[in-house]
């Protein structure tokens, strides 16, 4: 197991903004899920494509922690626990209408997201409490 003393202030910064990345991702199915309706404002698809690339940015960051957490078994059940939710986002892109798309959000993606969420953030806290 990785103590905080051991991280570079890169490897630190990283996971703060990792942190960070989590809780805006957060904020930006909360702001679709009560903004998606067949009316739905043009900043509906813009911040659905943020959360995309934030879950792109998530995945990089994977990539680095589990060379940095080698061998940490939660870390990897949670990296591969990501995956799932990733297959539920795709779901996304087969559906046709607002209402469809924010029933996904609202019964799958969102309540798989937070979850995942808060061990993830339980998991690097004390990574960066400082």
């Amino acid at each position: 197991m990785i103590v905080m003393s051991e991280l570079t202030a890169e490897q630190h910064h990283m996971l703060r903004e990792y942190d960070r990345l989590l809780i805006v991702t957060s904020e930006a199915f909360e702001y679709l899920e009560e903004n998606m309706n067949e009316e739905a404002p043009k900043e509906v698809q813009q911040v659905f494509e943020d959360v995309l690339l934030s879950f792109e940015q998530m995945s990089v960051t994977h990539e680095q922690m589990v060379t940095l957490f080698d061998g940490d078994n939660q870390a990897n059940f949670l990296i591969e626990d990501f995956h799932s939710m990733i297959e539920h986002l795709k779901g996304w892109f087969e559906l046709e209408k607002q209402e469809e798309k924010r029933l996904l959000l609202a019964e799958k993606v969102v309540p798989a997201y937070e979850s995942w969420r808060d061990q993830m953030q339980l998991f690097v806290k004390p990574y960066i409490a400082h």
